[in-house]
């Protein structure tokens, strides 16, 4: 009960800096019934600001002198589409630092306050998502894009906050129309400070990154790091959709300030998917040869292993046997896991392949045979 509670009592921005708590929230309406959560989420940020002048003044120069990879790799791919799973095997290598999930939160409070903030977190969190059942922990690796909303207001996340204006976000923040002049230089500096942080923090010499909002932001990327190595991660597109209905739905209800409804919610997912990857497939061009792998969800959860041999080795990533015993470990921990089953409305699914197809065609993909549609069925191409 006390779980359930925080997580209605606070949203993710609790742990912005309190300066960019504000201009985040600036224009943005607030609906009544959310107002008690946006007190409380900025109650948080004001109280966590002296930590993160501790943390500037006490780590600052330890952090400058931290050297980036030459090489890190970005893991890339829509939501559900199995850059989870990829990332927290790939973060078994012990020379992979990464963002923790604890760091995603209170990316100003990572090295001089986790003793109150990551205790409060721990006590407070569920022990697995609401949406798929996986496990969670502030130790667990995490996507970039929540930290990132709490450096800056240059974040694709900000839609959970405000759902109504996630096409505004899209075209800012992924499709990189809002990312110019002095807000671009901002991003990476935040970007690199971030990445500094979490390999000072875990101790490891290189970094991989699970983000993605970043399939759309390949150019920024090679901007700051011209030798970066890439994973693209793709999966059956009417999977992915209501995979990700079903996940977005539920995270969004602890987090949002505006009301929203599951129509919206429809259609945003449909125009974010397919500006997402048009933009990759038109960007990975830009990736150096040798530098891009692209990787079919469907066979790396059949038989991880050599998938994960075969990224190594064209990456050029280390010496993979020497970490094989850890991928594995964490491989055998993972035959437990229960797939949701997927439901969908005819009318639904008429939508998904009047706007998806195309990349259904590119991938290969067609209606999963085991697929349960509700009402009139559709043809299935």
């Amino acid at each position: 009960m006390a779980n359930e509670k925080f997580q209605a009592a606070m949203s993710t921005i609790a742990g912005s800096a309190f300066p960019n708590f504000l201009r985040t929230i600036k224009h943005s309406k607030i609906d009544p019934e959310f107002r008690k959560r946006l007190w409380l989420s900025g109650a948080t940020s004001l109280f966590a600001e002296p930590f993160r002048w501790v943390e500037g003044l006490r780590y600052g120069i330890q952090i400058r002198r931290t050297k980036l990879p030459e090489n890190p790799v970005f893991i890339l791919g829509h939501w559900r589409s199995g850059t989870t799973y990829l990332h927290n095997l790939m973060s078994q290598d012990p020379e992979m630092a990464y963002v923790t999930t604890y760091q995603g939160i209170f990316p100003n409070q990572l090295l001089s306050a986790k003793w109150f903030f990551k205790t409060l977190m721990r006590a407070n969190m569920p022990k697995k998502r609401a949406a798929d059942n996986v496990e969670l922990s502030p130790d667990f690796p995490q996507e970039e894009e929540f930290a990132l909303g709490n450096m800056n207001p240059y974040s694709f996340y900000n839609f959970w906050f405000f759902p109504k204006r996630t096409i505004e976000y899209l075209d800012k923040y992924i499709l990189l129309e809002g990312l110019q002049g002095e807000a671009r230089e901002k991003w990476k500096k935040d970007y690199q400070w971030l990445m500094k942080k979490s390999i000072l923090n875990l101790d490891r010499p290189n970094f991989v990154s699970k983000n993605p909002p970043h399939t759309g932001r390949i150019p920024i990327l090679l901007e700051m790091f011209p030798n970066a190595r890439f994973v693209h991660i793709y999966r059956n597109p009417i999977t992915v959709f209501l995979s990700t209905f079903n996940f977005f739905s539920k995270t969004i209800e602890p987090l949002r300030f505006q009301r929203f409804t599951h129509r919206e919610l429809k259609d945003n997912i449909l125009k974010v998917y397919v500006a997402m990857m048009q933009k990759y497939e038109q960007d990975k061009l830009l990736i150096p040869k040798g530098n891009l792998v692209e990787v079919r969800y469907e066979d790396f959860e059949q038989d991880p292993m050599p998938q994960m041999e075969a990224i190594y080795q064209q990456l050029q990533l280390g010496d993979f046997e020497s970490k094989r015993t850890s991928f594995q470990a964490y491989v055998d921990k993972q035959e437990s896991f229960q797939v949701n089953k997927h439901r969908v409305e005819a009318e639904d699914l008429e939508r998904i392949l009047e706007h998806w197809q195309p990349f259904m065609d590119l991938w290969g993909y067609q209606v999963p045979e085991n697929l349960t549609i509700i009402g009139q069925q559709v043809p299935q191409a």
